[in-house]
C-alpha cells in the first residue's frame, strides 16, 4: 500500500466511476485499475462493486477511505511545515477588548520570550467579527466570550475562566444617593462604554441593557464609548463618569475605596476561552501560544 494508491482509491470513492477518476487523477483507466486490484490483494477484500451506473463502495472501502483521507490530510500537513521550516513562524490570535489587559500582555510576552523568532499577530474584535475572521482563516485562534453551553459543528469552545461585571462609579458620584424613583425619574449622567465597533455594542447585550436602565441608563443619555478597557476605566475614575466593567479589571480600585460599585448592578458574563475551527491542524508554535495563555489565566484564577 502507498499514498498514490490511495489517493486513486478516493477518487474512484467520489467520482463513483472509474472514467472521471482516471481523469482526475491523470492516468489511464488499466493504470487506475491495477492500482485498486493491488490493494484488494493486499488487504484481501472486496473495495468496489460495478452496476449498472458505475461502481459502488464497499464496506470495507468506506472504512478504508476514512482512514485513508487522514493520511494524506497528515501528508499535506507534513510538506507544509517542511515548506515554512526555514520561514519565522506567524502567530495570528484575535482577542476580545475586555481581556486585552496587563495579563494577556504578560502572556504575550512570556510566549516571544520563549518561542525565538517568530511575527505575531494580534486583532481586537467582538466574539461575532472574531469569528468572522476564524473562518476566513485570517486567525489561528480566537480568545473571546461565548454564552454557557455553546455548541457548533464549526467551532470548537475551550472556556477558560468567567467573570462579573457591575456599574462603578467615584464614591462621591451622585448616583450613590439615589433611589429606584429617582432614576425612574430620569438621569443625566455620562456613561463610559467598552465597544470597540459601531456595529457591535455590548449595550445592544438585552441582559445588560435591563440592569442599566435600573440606574438610568437611556440610548439618549450622553456616553463615549472607547475599545480599550484601561480608558474606560480612566474615564470613570477621572473624569466623573458611570459606567459598566469587568470588576476584576478595576478591582484596585474597589479595594481601594477609590471606586465602589453600585449594589444591584452585578451581572455575570459568558464564559472567556479559545475559539477555533473544528479539525484545524495547530503547529507547536500555536500550542505553545495556547498552554502560556492557559497557565496565565489558571494562575489569575488561583
Amino acid at each position: 500500500m502507498n499514498l498514490v494508491q490511495l489517493k486513486r482509491m478516493i477518487a474512484i470513492y467520489e467520482s463513483g466511476s472509474l472514467r472521471k477518476a482516471s481523469k482526475s487523477v491523470g492516468v489511464t483507466q488499466p493504470a487506475l485499475t491495477l492500482s485498486i486490484r493491488q490493494l484488494e490483494e493486499e488487504f484481501n477484500t472486496s473495495l468496489f462493486e460495478r452496476g449498472p451506473t458505475g461502481v459502488r463502495p464497499t464496506e470495507m472501502c468506506e472504512k478504508l477511505v476514512q482512514r485513508a483521507r487522514l493520511m494524506l490530510m497528515e501528508e499535506q500537513r507534513i510538506i507544509n511545515d517542511l515548506a515554512t521550516a526555514n520561514r519565522v513562524p506567524k502567530v495570528a490570535v484575535g482577542v476580545h477588548p475586555i481581556i486585552m489587559n496587563d495579563m494577556m500582555s504578560r502572556a504575550m510576552r512570556q510566549f516571544v520570550d520563549q518561542s525565538g523568532p517568530v511575527d505575531m499577530w494580534v486583532r481586537e474584535g467582538y466574539t461575532t467579527q472574531l469569528l468572522d475572521l476564524l473562518s476566513a482563516g485570517e486567525l489561528d485562534f480566537a480568545f473571546c466570550g461565548l454564552p454557557d453551553g455553546y455548541s457548533s459543528e464549526t467551532f470548537a469552545f475551550e472556556p477558560l475562566f468567567k467573570r462579573e461585571y457591575a456599574v462603578v462609579a467615584v464614591p462621591d458620584h451622585p448616583v450613590f444617593a439615589m433611589d429606584e424613583h429617582d432614576f425612574a425619574a430620569g438621569t443625566d449622567f455620562v456613561w463610559a462604554h467598552v465597544s470597540a465597533y459601531e456595529t457591535a455594542d455590548p449595550i445592544d447585550n438585552d441582559d445588560v441593557v435591563t440592569i442599566l436602565r435600573k440606574f438610568g441608563y437611556s440610548k439618549q443619555c450622553k456616553a463615549v464609548k472607547a475599545s480599550s478597557t484601561t480608558f474606560v476605566k480612566s474615564m470613570i475614575l477621572h473624569s466623573g463618569m458611570i459606567g459598566m466593567v469587568a470588576c476584576e479589571a478595576v478591582a484596585d480600585e474597589l479595594a481601594s475605596g477609590s471606586l465602589r460599585r453600585l449594589p444591584g448592578s452585578e451581572i455575570p458574563a459568558p464564559a472567556f476561552g479559545f475559539i477555533t475551527l473544528n479539525e484545524r491542524y495547530e503547529n507547536r508554535t500555536v500550542r505553545q501560544l495556547k498552554a502560556i495563555v492557559r497557565h496565565c489565566c489558571a494562575h489569575r484564577a488561583g
